[in-house]
């Protein structure tokens, strides 16, 4: 690409900066010519169409001739409804899609009528980020917790939770890969104890507050986390990323992708392995993905993937207060362990009949076991010693399948996106709990240390047998149905959604031990939820309600009273499930000056809250939280030749709470600090240097309901103090010949060395000691094969021009940037 061709196109935007009036309906025009440029290296853009296999490289291949030819003009990009310029990347068409999140851009949350943050991982790696919860840990409103649990602090662990909810192991959150249930059980198992997906498999994550209630169940209380997968790129790419910490937490990731002849493939394995900077950490564990995207016509498409993970972890546990003050690193749990695997494949369907609607079916199964050994004794006290190991095995099988229909029916004001869709999910699990003496030494294997898929029957257990304490099978039959509105007025500035979700569940539990069902009643009922949007593509406000739907789990029905004929009455409050309303509203901007805010208020009450931990329940008939967050971004870049690279961010978020009905009334909920800020700067020089830093501060927080001021001798329960945290970090990252780039980055974690600690009340419960100032390391290079010499040529000749700067807006800006993202393979 020359350097007049860029003039050129400069030139052409300097009178609008935008280069669009704003977020038009598509046209109604057949499909696939709506969006004839789309390429699988732009991940799935749902109102496009497929290639022909052998266009894209014709296309391809005239267009780096063009390029690499001397005064070329510039490459024309594709016409929106008003005949201008829009930019494919960022396109601000309001799509008829039966993708439930949209693409997950900034646009999408921009114009979504409720709390919402997209965060890119790249930033975060950068940062030193080595799981989910670093990631997301300063999204306003989300509490990420790295130990909140006692099941470890590893990266396969997760701990998220939105506005008031139970962060520990995300039992009240939905976590979705591209839109499919990650979780164990949907309905009974949606703890996170086994996380199945690497940091490095993942390209952002979509954080959803608050909005999303109707299009996603159960359990959207604790928020809805969308991971999504890298995309299929359209040329051969290569890449390998390795992490590293001075205590040997190490992680890596190597990918293969293409599409070849139309067929999108792409392949990632991500180990992790080494020790924490806690004793008696160690672990391992392996991931993949398999994905393919295949065009069958223009009109239809298959895409699949296909996830492995393996773990095995030594679970350092709590410590009391004594042992915590001496050596707070310390581990007095020689013989705990968490180890199992999860394989899961989903399968999607996208067709669209005609212009402006669209059918996605969406099929999946995943099969997971997970097994805990942890020393304990008969009446689970922390403060006497262990007598035996608690060896507790359980798997779990889903089988769903979502089909959804969406369809845009105009009038002369304006026009309805209509979505409709339904989902029907099978779930069984086996929960088993054994008593196991102990090894002769910690690590030796256990003798007849329990199976998932057995048990014995009776009192007498077969000699040789482990001591059955539990037994419980169980089955969950999951039906939901929603059917959602929304109505674009006044030239889509104003836009208005009803909606109502349909969740039923029919649950069963049978104890193997002493041979009796527990069937229980069929749960749900009517979830609705309505919003007002006002605003356009600079300036949005919006005002939404929500109802969301808490599913009883599969140790609710292990809970029993001795005599059966009692389970409706004393154990009712265990099978009940959980109801929350919330009401928020708030405003956005966007690309105002450069600057991204959100300001969010919000209220939510909760009927019947569950808070399930590994082995426990609490029940809080009624409670409600309040707050507000507050997080602005400034890319004075945008505006600004001379200071772009420049990156500033500064946050904060108010968290209130009360139980309003039970033993605890009058007490703030566990986990949420009323305080939290933050703020972070970064720069990324011209030639590929980057430098940042970031603080946080967190306040004093509870980690209990009984809101213990004084710890327990035991430290599982008591206050957390305050914290500040402090990092920082320098890289380099750059595209070099021939289609290669490299990237690394050294940096620091907790600069200050704070010391700050969580409890978890858990079997191993205690003070669970967190990170200490932590020295990082990461190294990552990636090359794509450039078909066609032509193309090579055209990248030479790119970096051979010169860009006149000397008018230049946000638009512009946007717009070389989509060049180089579009158009650097050829360049």
């Amino acid at each position: 690409m020359s350097s007049l061709a860029l003039q050129l196109l400069a030139l052409l935007l300097a009178a609008d900066p935008r280069g669009y009036d704003g977020p038009d309906a598509a046209p109604d025009v057949p499909a696939p010519e709506d969006r004839p440029d789309w390429t699988f290296s732009k991940g799935p853009v749902p109102k496009s169409m497929p290639e022909e296999p052998g266009e894209s490289e014709a296309a391809e291949a005239a267009e780096a001739d063009a390029a690499a030819s001397p005064g070329a003009p510039p490459v024309e990009l594709p016409a929106a409804t008003d005949g201008t310029k829009v930019l494919p990347g960022d396109s601000r068409d309001i799509e008829v899609t039966t993708d439930l999140l949209g693409r997950s851009s900034r646009v999408d949350a921009h114009r979504h009528a409720g709390g919402r943050q997209v965060v890119d991982v790249d930033q975060a790696k950068a940062e030193g980020a080595s799981g989910v919860a670093e990631l997301l840990d300063k999204v306003p409103g989300v509490r990420a917790v790295e130990g909140a649990s006692g099941l470890s602090t590893s990266a396969s662990k997760l701990n998220l939770a939105v506005r008031g909810a139970d962060p520990r192991l995300s039992e009240q959150a939905t976590v979705l890969l591209d839109e499919v249930p990650v979780a164990p059980a949907p309905y009974g198992a949606p703890s996170m104890v086994l996380f199945p997906l690497s940091l490095f498999q993942i390209a952002r994550v979509d954080t959803v507050r608050g909005g999303s209630s109707v299009r996603f169940g159960p359990w959207t209380s604790g928020g809805v986390f969308n991971m999504v997968s890298h995309p299929i790129p359209k040329n051969p790419t290569v890449s390998v990323f390795a992490q590293s910490d001075q205590f040997g937490d190490a992680g890596a990731a190597a990918s293969y992708g293409g599409t070849h002849k139309g067929i999108g493939v792409y392949v990632e394995y991500a180990p992790r392995f080494g020790k924490t900077y806690r004793e008696h950490s160690e672990f391992q564990s392996h991931g993949g993905i398999i994905k393919f995207a295949v065009p069958v016509t223009k009109r239809l498409e298959l895409l699949s993937s296909t996830h492995l993970f393996w773990e095995k972890t030594n679970l350092p546990g709590g410590v009391d207060s004594e042992t915590y003050a001496k050596d707070r690193f310390a581990s007095n749990r020689p013989y705990d362990t968490f180890n199992g695997h999860r394989e899961g494949t989903s399968l999607k369907l996208h067709w669209r009949p005609k212009a402006e609607h669209e059918l996605q079916v969406i099929a999946f199964y995943s099969h997971t076991l997970r097994r805990v050994v942890q020393a304990t004794n008969e009446d689970r006290n922390l403060g006497a010693a262990p007598t035996f190991l608690l060896v507790q095995p359980r798997a779990f099988d889903v089988v769903g399948i979502e089909p959804r229909y969406a369809f845009r029916v105009r009038h002369r004001g304006g026009f309805h996106d209509l979505s409709i869709g339904t989902r029907g999910v099978f779930e069984t699990a086996r929960i088993r709990g054994f008593r196991v003496e102990f090894p002769d030494r910690p690590g030796d294997k256990l003798e007849a240390d329990g199976d998932a898929r057995v048990c014995p029957r009776g009192t007498i257990l077969p000699e040789g047998s482990p001591n059955a304490l539990r037994c419980f099978d169980g089955r969950i039959g999951g039906y939901s149905l929603y059917l959602e509105d929304k109505i674009y007025l006044l030239d889509t500035k104003l836009v208005l959604t009803a909606g109502v979700r349909l969740e039923l569940t029919k649950q069963s539990f049978y104890n193997v031990l002493e041979g009796l069902s527990y069937p229980r009643p069929l749960y749900g009922g009517p979830l609705p939820a309505a919003s007002v949007w006002y605003g356009g593509d600079h300036v949005g406000l919006y005002l939404g309600y929500g109802r969301s739907f808490g599913a009883p789990s599969y140790l609710s029905g292990a809970i029993q009273p001795i005599n059966p004929g009692e389970a409706m009455g004393r154990a009712l409050r265990f099978i009940k499930p959980e109801l929350a309303d919330t009401v928020e509203a708030g405003v956005k901007l966007m690309e105002l000056g450069g600057v991204y805010a959100t300001v969010d208020g919000w209220y939510r009450y909760f009927n019947n809250l569950r808070d399930e931990g590994e082995n426990a329940i609490d029940i809080i008939p009624a409670a409600h939280t309040y707050g507000a967050e507050v997080d602005l971004e400034w890319l004075p870049g945008e505006v600004w030749e001379k200071v772009d690279g420049l990156e500033l961010n500064v946050g904060y978020a108010y968290n209130g709470s009360r139980v309003l009905r039970d033993l605890y009334t009058g007490n703030r909920m566990p986990w949420y600090p009323a305080h939290e800020v933050w703020g972070s700067a970064s720069y990324e020089a011209p030639f590929g240097l980057r430098v940042g830093t970031k603080v946080e501060f967190v306040d004093k927080q509870y980690t209990d309901y009984a809101n213990w001021d004084a710890p327990r001798a035991t430290g599982e329960v008591g206050t957390m103090p305050a914290y500040t945290l402090m990092g920082a970090w320098l890289g380099y990252r750059a595209s070099l010949p021939a289609g290669w780039r490299l990237e690394a980055t050294v940096g620091v974690k907790n600069l200050l060395n704070e010391q700050w600690f969580t409890r978890s009340d858990d079997i191993n419960g205690g003070i669970l000691a967190m990170r200490p100032r932590t020295f990082y390391f990461n190294l990552g290079f990636a090359h794509e094969w450039i078909r066609g010499k032509a193309g090579e040529q055209a990248r030479t000749s790119w970096k051979r021009g010169k860009v006149n700067r000397r008018v230049w807006t946000a638009g512009v800006r946007r717009v070389e940037r989509w060049f180089w993202r579009t158009w650097g393979a050829l360049m």
